[in-house]
């Protein structure tokens, strides 16, 4: 249901071709500017080989570039291109009428509780998955 909403406003907003999976990608980007992939894979929660799969369709579509490290030479990073920081506006505007929308039947108090039950969940997945890693 969500899916579908996002890409609804999504291709209403303009955004054809932008799809819910490039939004966890486009958010780490438009905060952090220019990210490593690893970063951008464990910003999204997802492993790298989707990730990089994920900014090679971002890139076809002229939304970002992988550029070299000012740090490391050796490095790639992903930056949004002018195209890409062009989409911020409707992209925010989305993200705030999703949060809105999936916290519109809850009062402050749930709203709360939601919070933090994500949260216990989210570092409960994260540790295993760094045990997993290990």
């Amino acid at each position: 249901m969500m899916q579908k909403w996002l890409t609804e406003e999504l291709a209403a907003a303009g955004m054809a071709g932008v799809v819910p999976s490039h939004g966890d990608v486009l958010a780490c980007l438009f905060r952090n500017g220019p990210t490593a992939m690893h970063e951008l894979a464990a910003f999204s929660h997802r492993t790298r080989p989707t990730t990089t799969v994920l900014v090679d369709k971002l890139e076809q579509m002229g939304l970002v570039r992988r550029e070299r490290s000012d740090d490391d030479a050796r490095s790639t990073v992903v930056a949004l291109t002018d195209a890409g920081e062009a989409l911020r506006d409707k992209f925010e505007s989305i993200s705030r009428r999703l949060v809105r929308l999936v916290y519109s039947p809850l009062d402050k108090g749930e709203a709360e509780i939601f919070e933090g039950l994500l949260g216990k969940i989210l570092a409960h997945l994260k540790t295993k998955n760094e045990r997993k890693d290990k």
